[in-house]
């Protein structure tokens, strides 16, 4: 396979049929061929122009038609389909057993999960949005701890399942039906059609700031 199918079959590209292997990585960043084709590049000099092809790459992904593109994660929380950025996604991991922390059995705080061989602190988006906490006694079939967070602020949130890397449209957000009842809507940028399921886009900035006030 070529090295650079990231580009083309994967999450940054648009060719069709799509890379078999995403169904079962989620993300190119979690892939093999890519983590070999990142160790390559730290052996070599990059080529004249390196730079230059990366900034033309992006602005093409990022823009069909004129418009504007930003590639989000669809995922299952509770009962809801939500999407975040992919900018804010650092990690799609393999669920973990979760061990709770003494004195902290209830609140957004789930307890402490061995991710990669770090320990990290997980936390409930349901009880976020005011929601009964999940029930962490059985593993979901194909849950997924997804690690969140810009720079050295991380959270790691258990959710049923990861669904797909996928580009939307600003232009395709619209407000939440009003028929339509979501514990979510505070965190809310809008809704977007993904094929026939409607999929609430979260706000990455106003939830990761409301996980930091509420575990401090």
């Amino acid at each position: 396979m070529d090295t650079a199918c990231w580009r083309t079959i994967g999450v940054w590209g648009r060719e069709e049929p799509r890379c078999p292997e995403l169904a079962r990585v989620v993300h190119c960043r979690n892939c093999e061929v890519y983590l070999a084709a990142g160790r390559g590049l730290l052996d070599r000099e990059p080529p004249p122009g390196y730079g230059d092809d990366w900034v033309a790459g992006l602005a093409d992904q990022l823009a069909e038609e004129g418009r504007p593109r930003e590639a989000v994660l669809v995922f299952r929380a509770g009962s809801e389909l939500l999407a975040l950025p992919l900018a804010t996604v650092v990690e799609v991991a393999e669920w973990r057993p979760i061990r709770t922390i003494p004195h902290r059995r209830d609140g957004v705080v789930l307890g402490l999960a061995n991710v990669g061989g770090d320990l990290r602190l997980c936390v409930s988006l349901e009880a976020l949005f005011g929601e009964p906490r999940p029930d962490l006694t059985k593993a979901p079939p194909r849950g997924r701890l997804l690690v969140l967070g810009r720079g050295s602020a991380q959270w790691t949130v258990p959710v049923q399942e990861t669904l797909s890397a996928t580009l939307m449209s600003p232009d395709q957000l619209e407000p939440p039906p009003a028929t339509v009842q979501r514990s979510s809507e505070p965190f809310l940028r809008g809704i977007f059609r993904w094929g026939d399921a409607l999929v609430g886009l979260l706000d990455d900035e106003r939830l990761l700031g409301a996980l930091g006030r509420r575990v401090s």
